[in-house]
């Protein structure tokens, strides 16, 4: 080697170091905002959605990348965030369900907030937690810790986010809380939304095939729930602008999981686990594309830790980065995406497994009996209830066979139930017991088997399911609630 060419390889060598050395200091590094709402769909006007408009949310759509395959773990809050927070199905984690219901990590859990807190990031909340142990987050910065259902006061959040983002050189992680659209519905609070939408100017949600007037009151309280959502995300972002800091940071925004509707919150159905999925990051993600990719909001942990050039902490972590679908949108990402349901809440434990492949998607149910999700919607016809946007037993009844038939299968379902997802997105038409699916199905379970097995899912095994199903049977909602499952499930 020529002793030119050797010092040309040091000097190349030395500018990359410099280079990485530079990215890695605070200033270099991406700041990261994570925008979640709650309990809806991808109701967007980007994802086609003609009831509403929402450009503010559209606009973080335009700048990056939308995913249109989106999907939470579970469709509940506490176990939803969980998955959001540590990259593990909730399964894995021991969050089975609310913390208002006495659920709660088990074991040695490594949370998002922990490794970037450790990895010189300044770390902020505003909005709820809901999820515990709450010692395992090192939040610098938490001005609003309650739910906020009401849906008071929701300039703060973005005054808040504003003080937090400009308070310190170091890069920031924030994840912003939004209360809408969980129950109760608020048709406008404090002159939000500046226009309100009426009944007359709604439908029912496409995938109820149900229509009356207290569904379409709760469809309209939902809508303006959005567009009110929409008004508070506009306010963020323009902080975030007027940082100076915007094109230094990740923008993340989902829901923590689908409509409390029928067939939705709670639930296996697409109606309850498909979710809005967005990202924007300039020089990072081109702008206006969208992806067709399956993706679970376990690999939210991953992106992050990757984008600020971080470990994952947890090797059970199975999610994946998202940026490689950040430079290649149509990359084949993931063949099978997984989701679940476990306790939930008291009144509300119904364990199911779930998994899907570009086409097709099986619900496994794991116990025989009727299912309380149904029955709680269903049995609901006052106006203050918080699940009553569904027909009754005896309205479903009395309407056409398909929606008997809907509905007769959500109250009682089948062990096994498979749907083509490309003919029927909403869930109408169960192929389980045709003949000419039986490989599908058989692939599918087999699939899913083996997901549980490399999860390590304590439902699984028969006399686990028999004690948790016991206790969930047993217990009393009270102000305290004391739960086995984390000695029986994990040895813990």
């Amino acid at each position: 080697m020529g002793r030119s060419t050797y010092f040309g390889i040091v000097f190349i060598i030395a500018v990359a170091a410099l280079a990485i050395s530079a990215f890695k200091r605070p200033g270099q590094r991406p700041n990261i905002l994570l925008i979640v709402s709650e309990d809806h769909g991808p109701h967007l006007s980007c994802y086609g959605d003609t009831v509403v408009q929402t450009p503010n949310l559209d606009q973080i759509a335009k700048n990056g990348i939308q995913f249109n395959n989106a999907y939470v773990t579970e469709s509940v809050c506490s176990p939803s965030r969980s998955s959001i927070l540590t990259g593990l199905y909730p399964h894995q984690s021991g969050h089975l369900g609310l913390t208002t219901h006495g659920f709660h990590f088990v074991g040695k859990i490594r949370t998002l907030y922990q490794t970037l807190k450790k990895g010189g990031y300044r770390t902020g909340m505003i909005g709820k937690l809901h999820v515990e142990p709450d010692s395992i987050f090192p939040i610098d910065y938490h001005p609003i810790t309650s739910p906020n259902y009401e849906k008071l006061g929701l300039i703060r959040y973005a005054e808040y986010a504003e003080k937090f983002m400009n308070d310190g050189e170091e890069p920031f992680f924030l994840m912003v809380n939004y209360p809408d659209t969980h129950w109760p519905f608020q048709d406008q609070v404090e002159g939000r939304p500046r226009k309100v939408l009426k009944p007359a100017d709604v439908t029912s949600f496409p995938y109820l095939q149900f229509d009356n007037q207290l569904i379409r009151e709760y469809s309209t309280a939902l809508y303006n729930c959005l567009l009110r959502l929409d008004e508070c995300v506009g306010e963020l972002m323009e902080k975030l602008t007027k940082t100076g800091k915007a094109n230094n940071t990740l923008v993340i925004y989902l829901s923590d999981h689908g409509d409390e509707m029928g067939r939705g919150k709670f639930d296996s159905y697409e109606i309850g686990t498909k979710i809005p999925l967005l990202a924007s990051w300039p020089g990072h993600i081109k702008k206006n594309i969208q992806s067709d990719a399956l993706v679970s909001t376990v690999d939210l942990l991953p992106t992050i830790l990757s984008a600020a050039h971080l470990p994952i902490e947890d090797q059970r972590v199975t999610g994946k980065s998202l940026l490689p679908l950040f430079e290649n949108p149509a990359l084949k990402f993931r063949k099978y995406l997984f989701t679940e349901k476990n306790c939930d809440q008291i009144g509300m434990y119904y364990p199911r497994r779930t998994i899907r492949d570009e086409r097709y998607k099986l619900i496994y149910s794991l116990l025989d009996r009727k299912n309380p999700v149904a029955q709680s919607y269903m049995a609901n016809v006052n106006r203050g209830a918080a699940v009553a946007g569904s027909p009754t037993i005896n309205e479903a009844e009395n309407a056409s066979p398909l929606v008997r038939n809907i509905y007769a299968l959500w109250l009682q379902p089948k062990k096994v139930q498979l749907y083509d997802l490309k003919n029927d997105p909403w869930e109408y038409h169960d192929l389980s017991t045709d003949a000419k699916y039986d490989q599908v199905k058989k692939n599918l379970l087999a699939e899913l088997n083996r997901w549980q097995v490399q999860t390590d899912d304590p439902l699984r095994f028969p006399e686990k399911l028999n004690r948790l199903t016991q206790e969930n049977d047993t217990m009393k909602v009270a102000k305290k609630m004391n739960w086995n499952y984390p000695s029986y499930l994990y040895g813990k």
